[in-house]
């Protein structure tokens, strides 16, 4: 399994600084001029591009037998990714690097360009042992950074029975629960909300003026700074769901929302909510995290009815949603906050599912 540190780099010496930027730039230009080159004969086949242009990029670039290849490599994929999409591939504006050759000795990075290792030192961080592949050094700002790919072996995954629903909404983004209710955890939404809706009222009030001076730019910091909040929310919140799941011997079950904003009707200021919270990140950092714990692998479950029914006596209902918050059955008085609800239903239907035997042509469950 593949997964990917970021490490802040001190910021270099002077020479060492020339080099990384002028490395940067260099590479950048040999991936545009790989790209340039996929258009001319209309095919990305690495041996027929390696054939006629492999010497030619090396002597008009002056970069390594490896560095060259790693281009063509970026360009490649840059330009199947554009063909999936139906567009043509942009090129590259930002200086990047693509290395293979890197160590890490303790808190330094060693960065080979082909003529043997220079060392960086990095902000102190956990790095997982496992084998060092094609990882990305860039610039933003002043600052360096590492995106280091590392492969490392997950263990066999374990064997669990009992299941554990994780039921996601903006009220609260998660509420875990198992089948019978046990084992309840909300993570509540109201600074999800505040922090939305505040970084919402500042572009609100950008817009109007973004032909001003450096305020095109100053939409793009909110923007990162919003997303990189997101991002460290949904670590924290996959970290506790995957943590209790260890510790209570769950396999864990997540509703498939795919398509939720094209299936359902929202208001304007509810789907902003959605669109802007990142549900499939959040579902994606609890897959991974569960492999490397060694859980059982993810379930996806139909996440129909499962706000509706109760899953004491299983009467499904619209009017058993008292509200936001309340559940009350109409048939068996079972009442319970509608969120926890909506996590048992998941655990059950995802638990009934996992013990019958999966024929041809069964729905509603999915290995993830």
């Amino acid at each position: 399994m593949v997964i990917t540190k970021r490490l802040k780099l001190y910021l270099p010496n002077k020479k060492k600084a020339e080099l990384l930027t002028k490395t940067a730039k260099t590479q950048t230009a040999c991936v545009n001029w790989w790209i340039e080159k996929i258009r001319e004969i209309e095919s990305t086949n690495i041996k027929e591009l390696q054939r006629q242009f492999y010497y030619p990029a090396r002597k008009e670039f002056g970069l390594g037998a490896t560095m060259t290849q790693l281009a063509e490599y970026t360009a490649i994929r840059l330009v199947r990714a554009s063909k999936r999409k139906r567009r043509n591939a942009p090129n590259l504006k930002k200086n990047i690097i693509s290395v293979s050759q890197l160590k890490i000795d303790k808190n330094n990075l060693g960065i080979s360009f082909g003529k043997g290792y220079f060392w960086i030192p990095f902000h102190s961080q956990a790095i997982p042992k496992g084998k060092i592949k094609e990882s990305k050094i860039k610039q933003v700002g002043k600052d360096w950074y590492c995106l280091l790919s590392i492969d490392i072996e997950t263990p066999k995954p374990k064997k669990y029975k009992r299941v554990m629903g994780v039921d996601l909404g903006l009220a609260k983004i998660a509420a875990i629960a198992d089948g019978n209710g046990k084992n309840t955890k909300f993570f509540r939404g109201e600074a999800l909300r505040a922090k939305r809706n505040h970084y919402y009222r500042l572009r609100k009030k950008l817009q109007p003026k973004i032909k001003q001076g450096n305020v095109y730019k100053l939409l793009k910091r909110i923007g990162k700074k919003e997303s990189n909040w997101i991002t460290d929310q949904n670590h924290k919140i996959s970290r506790a769901i995957v943590n209790t799941a260890k510790k209570n011997k769950r396999t864990i079950a997540l509703e498939d929302l795919t398509g939720i904003t094209r299936q359902l009707k929202f208001n304007k200021k509810t789907k902003r909510m959605i669109t802007g919270w990142s549900f499939r990140q959040l579902s994606d950092f609890i897959k991974y995290k569960a492999r490397l714990e060694g859980l059982p692998d993810v379930l996806a479950v139909d996440p129909r009815e499962t706000s509706k029914r109760c899953p004491k006596c299983g009467h499904i209902s619209r009017s058993n949603r008292k509200s936001q918050e309340r559940f009350v059955c109409k048939r068996c008085g079972y009442e319970s906050n509608a969120d926890r609800i909506g996590a048992m239903n998941i655990a059950q239907r995802a638990a009934g599912l996992l013990a019958e035997p999966i024929t041809h042509g069964q729905q509603g469950i999915a290995l993830m």
